[in-house]
């Protein structure tokens, strides 16, 4: 458990009986398989077919690192993060992150009613049969890309590097883990069923 983190890469050894190195070998698999969210658009630079545009390559190793199929996803996050994205809004350039917490309810439960539940790897609701209130605190931050890596080249003609994708991935998680830290930490402390 990686304590009050939001976010973490990969597999902690003996977290789940695999090392560092299978979670980052998966993620290879992974990008091969969605070489597609790194192919160059629009007069993007680019090396054998992939974006060398720092915020086009990151959103493309975010996709593939949080897809929900995954057995084991490649970024694990804190029981309390029900959701989290990443994209370059249509309105305004950069990058917005969005991210939605499991918060403790803000006024008290008459008697009879729940709330989240921790249910590991995070929270859920109690069964449907419950008079139940769910509270969330949604986070919509803009990130700054400028502490984005630059890719450097395609490992192989349409493939993306998995050492770029894995700069680029450290670099959102730092960003996220700046910005998420502090609120799960309050909310933590907040809630006392944790």
């Amino acid at each position: 458990m990686a304590g009050t983190q939001a976010f973490w890469i990969g597999a902690i050894r003996g977290d789940d009986g695999e090392d560092q190195g299978s979670a980052q070998e998966r993620y290879g698999e992974e990008l091969r398989k969605w070489r597609h969210a790194f192919e160059a658009v629009d007069g993007e630079p680019a090396a054998g077919g992939i974006t060398l545009d720092p915020l086009h390559f990151a959103l493309g190793a975010w996709e593939v690192a949080t897809r929900p199929v995954a057995e084991h996803a490649y970024v694990r996050r804190h029981p309390r993060v029900l959701d989290a994205t990443c994209h370059r809004p249509e309105e305004a350039a950069g990058l917005l992150a969005v991210v939605e917490l499991a918060a403790p309810p803000q006024v008290g439960l008459p008697a009879g009613w729940s709330s989240w539940q921790r249910q590991e790897p995070t929270y859920v609701p109690p069964p449907y049969e419950r008079p139940t209130a769910l509270s969330t605190l949604e986070l919509r931050v803009p990130l700054p890309v400028d502490g984005l890596p630059t890719p450097t080249h395609a490992r192989a003609e349409g493939l993306p590097n998995l050492d770029d994708a894995q700069a680029s991935l450290e670099a959102l998680l730092a960003e996220l883990n700046a910005v998420v830290n502090p609120f799960l930490r309050e909310l933590e402390e907040a809630d006392p069923a944790r």
